[in-house]
């Protein structure tokens, strides 16, 4: 399974045990990351895109492969690589925020998700770790017909939504006790009634780093409430419900400095992001550790 580095900030290549791997291939777009980071036009997005084929020399992934690009405020290249995939695809998205906000007039890192349930071949999408911006103010924009249809299946870290129309869907979160991480029983039992969805085509993963304790994952934004046992207990029950056929992945939420170009960049980045207090070798050893945990468990999937 090939390991894929797309270097928009630095926050990967920084990790040594990473990108010096044999199996890693870096690819150098540092000049896009102030350009696209946190949100752009959907001109600039494309434009991104256009190079991105011509960075990889084709414009589709014929194998699957495990890319990591940088910071969260990068999530939405997620699209990016999802469209260069053309077989029909389940989607799972482990996350702390929803990343689903629809009536945007721009590609932000909290709207991908919304363009990728539009394309006809990602088919179901699983939402799991999820905890901030699902029922607050945030809640309207959310794509309320696919929740209701069942096009996204939401599994929360650790307590059901309320209000608005969570009231009338489903959605136990993995934790049945807040501060106890999921067992392996409680895991089956959630994806259990997704299982024949989850068997009859591959799983494209995109696993933000967010939806990790803080202890577990340094990032750009507010952490989350799963520990990497759990994350990796998740990965492998939906990989085995979609009987190890995995059509690619991706991670994002490795911290790196905030740099942006434009007013609106400079805006959001103000305005969205947290203050956190960073150690950068601490950053590099904690981040590098969920990395080499992914490369392990995803390589090991590779489909056959």
């Amino acid at each position: 399974m090939e390991l894929r580095i797309l270097d928009l900030d630095g926050g990967v290549i920084a990790q040594e045990k990473i990108a010096s791997r044999p199996d890693a291939v870096v690819h150098d777009l540092r000049a896009w990351g102030p350009r696209i980071r946190m949100a752009c036009g959907f001109r600039s997005f494309a434009r991104f895109e256009a190079d991105l084929t011509e960075t990889l020399g084709s414009r589709l992934d014929t194998r699957p492969g495990l890319t990591l690009y940088g910071s969260g405020d990068f999530h939405h290249v997620s699209l990016a690589l999802l469209r260069r995939l053309t077989e029909p695809v389940n989607l799972l998205v482990i996350d702390k925020h929803p990343d689903w906000m629809r009536g945007i007039p721009l590609m932000h890192c909290g709207t991908w998700l919304y363009h990728a349930g539009r394309m006809p071949n990602v088919r179901t999408i699983f939402h799991v770790g999820g905890d901030l911006d699902f029922d607050n103010s945030y809640r309207p924009l959310a794509p309320w017909p696919w929740l209701r249809s069942g096009k996204v299946r939401v599994i929360p870290a650790i307590r059901r939504f309320r209000g608005g129309g969570w009231n009338r869907i489903a959605v136990d979160p993995l934790r049945v006790e807040p501060q106890i991480p999921v067992d392996p029983a409680r895991l089956a039992k959630l994806i259990e009634p997704h299982h024949r969805e989850l068997s009859a085509r591959p799983l494209y993963v995109s696993i933000d780093k967010d939806a990790l304790q803080a202890t577990e994952a340094v990032v750009n934004w507010d952490s989350g409430f799963l520990d990497l046992d759990e994350l990796e207990r998740v990965l492998s029950g939906f990989l085995a419900a979609a009987e190890r056929k995995l059509a690619g992945a991706d991670s994002t939420g490795d911290w790196s400095p905030v740099d942006v170009q434009g007013v609106l960049r400079r805006f959001l980045h103000v305005t969205e992001h947290p203050w956190l207090d960073v150690t950068t070798s601490t950053t590099v050893e904690t981040n590098t550790r969920v990395n080499l945990s992914l490369v392990q468990l995803l390589g090991s999937r590779n489909r056959k």
